[in-house]
């Protein structure tokens, strides 16, 4: 570690190779709290590369207690660390994905930048988020959707969560959410918060493996970025469908949606969250619906439902007018609980 930090103090990056032996260090408890907090701190002040991501999800992986899913199982993981005041919009369009014949193995976690986190929204509609493994592939089995929340998959990042929560500021770790699904999957919708991120990201992921993958940045006039593609304005794509890496800007009025405000798309918390969440899935129209849909038109085109986000958002709208999204939620939620599939 100390090699390393010299490294990191003098301005100079980590070869996969030594990033890798590094997180090792700290994952397995071998490295002192102080070597911890200013190797994390020394790579947020200028960015990690694409090797030093590749590197630490790959330690990550190998470390990470699996869940047991179907090839074409699919993420709609964010980085997080934008400080999103927005409900759990991904986490929605997990749910619509799924609607629609997606599997979808949605890895999150609680609350650390925003108002409300994937496995807050989630227990408080009622679903088990700290289910085991056997349970969470019932779920893929019974409801097409699962919950892999990241503490119980990732248990040796105990050994950095002192410091992180010490630190109080975004790391490589918080990175590491996209990068490291349970299931293994391939298949990715991945929010990140920095537009310079979204090309970065989509290189490391098809580096680790990935066979189609959208990595998004939404922008907003009053949130200003966000983990999801923006209704209130343009947002970068980068998108790999197994050929070309290939990024450009996307509009709402490019899928047929109109730019408006976020503002009824906004929360104070896991219960907000869950009250719109509940009314998207039942059909109501508005800014939240639009939101969730057209990031579900991308977890459509990643799953191979859709031939592309806006012909995606056109299959979601079905999904949740028809009933099927809230049927889906329901499954999830009695399956999550230890009861056996409805159907």
């Amino acid at each position: 570690m100390k090699d390393v930090l010299a490294r990191l103090a003098a301005g100079q990056t980590l070869t996969e190779d030594q990033t890798r032996d590094a997180i090792e260090q700290i994952m397995s408890g071998n490295a002192l709290p102080a070597q911890i907090a200013a190797f994390l701190a020394l790579l947020t002040a200028r960015q990690p590369t694409v090797d030093e991501l590749v590197g630490a999800a790959q330690v990550m992986r190998n470390m990470a207690v699996r869940v047991a899913a179907p090839d074409m199982v699919i993420d709609t993981c964010g980085a997080g660390g934008a400080g999103s005041r927005l409900f759990n919009v991904s986490t929605t369009a997990a749910i619509v994905a799924a609607a629609c014949g997606v599997p979808v193995a949605k890895h999150g976690n609680k609350a650390f930048t925003s108002r409300s986190g994937s496995s807050d929204v989630l227990a408080e509609l009622g679903v088990r988020v700290d289910a085991q493994p056997q349970t969470q592939a019932a779920c893929l089995a019974g409801a097409g959707i699962c919950f892999c929340f990241a503490p119980r998959h990732h248990p040796a990042t105990a050994n950095v969560s002192q410091v992180r929560q010490q630190l109080g500021f975004t790391t490589i770790f918080n990175l590491m959410g996209p990068l490291t699904n349970p299931a293994g999957a391939r298949r990715q919708l991945a929010g990140v918060p920095r537009i310079p991120l979204v090309d970065k990201m989509l290189q490391v992921l098809v580096r680790l493996g990935s066979v189609r993958a959208i990595v998004v940045c939404g922008t907003d006039p009053d949130e200003g970025f966000l983990c999801e593609i923006s209704i209130g304005g343009p947002s970068r794509i980068g998108m790999y469908d197994g050929g070309e890496l290939r990024s450009f800007d996307l509009e709402p009025k490019d899928v047929g949606l109109k730019a408006v405000s976020m503002e009824a798309c906004r929360v104070t918390s896991a219960a907000d969250s869950a009250k719109i969440v509940r009314d998207v899935l039942n059909g109501k129209k508005g800014p939240p619906r639009d939101l969730v849909l057209i990031n579900a038109g991308a977890a459509l085109w990643v799953g191979q439902k859709a031939d592309s986000i806006r012909d995606g958002l056109r299959i979601a709208a079905k999904a949740i007018d028809t009933g099927r999204a809230t049927q889906t939620l329901e499954k999830l939620i009695f399956v999550s609980n230890g009861h056996p599939s409805p159907e």
